[in-house]
């Protein structure tokens, strides 16, 4: 019962009210404006509300979130592509060149002395965590593993947001590559707590 409880709490975390505001509402917002036939104001109003949500966030918790902050970095560097050239396709891929940077860059942070999971998880679930306890020798290791598999999951992202914007339509590129990208990162972000218990229990 109590472990049940438990499953619930972390689930409920990670698909809650900020999973609705990042993901389903620009979903939302662009689906309507595609239907009116105006796929280009579509875009750029889900586009402002992306970077506006990481910005809001930014100002409540008055940190830096690496992976949040390449999200919008990459979303703005879309936005403005968009609005220049006026076409939403430019939008569309700067998602897949933002999994494949965010790949090189995890894979990349494997050779340093703390990995970027490491770094993010430090900065979000283990800001009391004690020295002793980030000694202990499982420790890096646990955040090096789950770095790569991170690092994996952004390449193979990727690899299906291009077939995707090769086999269906905008609109529906847009919801699947979103929807599935925030549904896939939450459930490897349940699998790496889950993970490091394990790991890090384990003798």
């Amino acid at each position: 019962m109590e472990k049940s409880v438990r499953n619930n709490s972390i689930l409920s975390k990670v698909f809650n009210r900020d999973f609705i505001v990042s993901a389903i509402i620009p979903i939302i917002i662009f689906s309507v404006f595609d239907k009116m036939g105006m796929t280009l104001k579509g875009v750029i109003l889900s586009g402002v509300w992306s970077i506006g949500v990481v910005f809001i966030n930014f100002i409540n918790e008055h940190q830096i979130n690496a992976l949040a902050s390449m999200a919008a970095v990459f979303s703005g560097i879309g936005l403005i592509g968009t609005i220049i050239s006026k076409n939403p396709t430019f939008y569309f891929i700067s998602p897949i060149a933002q999994n494949t940077l965010i790949a090189v860059v995890l894979l990349g942070s494997l050779f340093f002395e703390r990995s970027l999971i490491q770094i993010v998880a430090e900065q979000s679930f283990l800001k009391n965590a004690s020295k002793e306890f980030k000694e202990r020798p499982k420790y890096k290791t646990n955040w090096k593993i789950l770095t790569t598999s991170w690092g994996i999951l952004n390449i193979t992202e990727a690899v299906l947001k291009i077939i995707l914007l090769n086999i269906v339509s905008m609109s529906s590129y847009y919801a699947i590559s979103t929807v599935c990208g925030n549904i896939l990162d939450s459930f490897l972000l349940i699998f790496s707590i889950f993970f490091s218990k394990w790991y890090l229990k384990k003798k």
